[in-house]
């Protein structure tokens, strides 16, 4: 398989992670995570798979438009690393914090298990929206 194809398939991966995400799409999420998952919030909390989608079932019927920016991707042969800036709207985003638009900076890892990319590992910081 070339560079080209596994950063096609991973790209794809990760936008269809990132939409049932900010929908709750608890099915679509369990179908592109490692049972092995772990999630590391903005508040530092750490979640397994299981808690993880446990939070993302209770965002079903949330419509949280989420911009991509400077988001750089590095494959190393079944394991890939994502970072960026995610730009949210919306309100509610974030338990506890009245701002109706945050950003982030993530950290995504990516494992390759028989022929598909599946998230292993998040982890996320608030940043000024200046970026």
């Amino acid at each position: 398989m070339t560079e080209a194809t596994l950063h096609q398939e991973l790209d794809a991966a990760a936008r269809a992670f990132g939409e049932a995400s900010g929908s709750g799409d608890v099915a679509a999420l369990r179908s592109l995570l490692s049972p092995t998952y772990t999630h590391t919030d903005v508040r530092g909390r750490f979640q397994d798979c299981d808690a993880w989608l446990a939070y993302a079932a209770g965002r079903r019927g949330e419509a949280t438009p989420i911009t991509f920016v400077d988001v750089a991707t590095r494959i190393k042969g079944d394991v890939a690393v994502i970072t960026g800036r995610n730009d949210m709207t919306g309100g509610s985003i974030v338990i506890g914090d009245s701002r109706s638009t945050i950003s982030i900076r993530f950290t995504q890892v990516w494992v390759r298990i028989d022929g598909r990319w599946l998230r292993e590992a998040f982890q996320a910081t608030i940043i000024d929206n200046e970026g």
